[in-house]
Parts: C-alpha cells; structure tokens; sequence
C-alpha cells in the first residue's frame, strides 16, 4: 500500500487533492481520537466487548483492499476493471462528506461520543443533528469515506468488498452498542429505533 504511488491517478493535480481529501480525513480522525481520550469518563460502564476491534480492523483493511486492487500484486485482468474516470471525483466527494458527518456527529454528541462502548448513570439519548434520522451517522461517515477511497482509486471490485467488510465489522460493533443503549435507556430506545434508520436513511 503505497500513498505516494501517483500513477494510480491522471494527473498530478489529482493526486494532491485525493492527498489533501485524504489528509483531512486522517487528521479529522486524530482530533477524535484526543477529543475522546481527553473526555474518557472514568466512571462509565463499559460494554465494548472488544467491538472497538472489529471497527479498527474494518477500517484498516479497507483501506488496504482499495490499494490492493489497484497494485501490482493483483491478477492484471482485476486490477484493469476500472470505473469511468468521474467516479474519480464521486470518491473525493464522498472522502470529504464522510469525514464532515463524521466530525459533525462526534461534535454533536461531545463528551457522550467515546471509541470504546460505555455508558454512564447521567447520559441522555441524543435525538437531534444526524441522530435524528440515523442511529450511528458517526459509522455512516467512516464508511462514505472508505467508499471515497475505494472509488477514487477507481477498481470496480474495490467498493463491493469494502462495503462488505464494513458491514460485516460495523455491524459487529453497532450490535454491541444497540444491546448497551437498549438496556441503558429501555423503552426510549426502543422507540428512537422505530422512527430511525441504522445507517443509512430509506436503505438500512
């Protein structure tokens, strides 16, 4: 996995914006990381089963998968199913949006937000912002921008199994954290999941 091989793009202007979306991206995720560290609630019960694992894991290996499917390792018939050149641009799209509901939805919970599943005695269910359509907008975020990248790089295989890892690890980790927020919240919560979707609005 090489962030430097510029050959997988056009031009050299490209490159640098698929560098610049992919920088904000990981610096936005670094400020998260301090912003919870800082806010880790000493007194909380945590419920994260490890889960916190599957997302890291999730994470990295689709990022891995999208330069895999493009490099020189790969069968030259798979990594020559590319997509039209404009999905270039629907990529950095989604690289930049994904990483700004992210960072909206992080914002909007403030302290509540934390990397590994935990709850606390005072903690209400947050309704408004993104989490009034989506339950986890945070995990919609990262996986538009895992998608970005996949489909910036262009291979036609690249999004199909990054969506599916991401279901598959996200999924993990929403399991254990809507068990956590149904036994802390009770009937609240059980309502808040009928008139809001997982994920992604009209589709899970």
């Amino acid at each position: 996995m090489d962030f430097t091989d510029f050959t997988k793009f056009t031009n050299m202007f490209e490159y640098k914006v698929y560098l610049y979306a992919l920088g904000f991206m990981f610096l936005s995720e670094f400020i998260i990381w301090v912003f919870t560290s800082i806010g880790n609630k000493e007194n909380s019960k945590k419920s994260d089963k490890g889960s916190i694992w599957a997302i890291i894991f999730g994470y990295c290996l689709s990022i891995y998968i999208s330069y895999y499917f493009t490099g020189s390792a790969v069968n030259a018939f798979i990594k020559n199913l590319m997509f039209p050149h404009f999905f270039y641009y629907i990529g950095i799209f989604l690289i930049i949006t994904g990483t700004i509901i992210r960072a909206y939805s992080v914002w909007t919970l403030k302290k509540a937000f934390t990397l590994s599943v935990q709850t606390t005695s005072d903690q209400h269910l947050i309704q408004k912002g993104f989490y009034h359509y989506v339950r986890n907008p945070a995990y919609t975020g990262s996986i538009l921008s895992l998608l970005g990248i996949a489909f910036s790089l262009r291979n036609i295989l690249s999004p199909i199994v990054v969506l599916i890892i991401c279901i598959i690890c996200y999924g993990i980790r929403i399991k254990v954290e809507e068990k956590a927020l149904k036994k802390q919240f009770n009937k609240e919560f059980e309502d808040y999941c009928k008139h809001t979707y997982c994920l992604f609005p009209f589709i899970w």
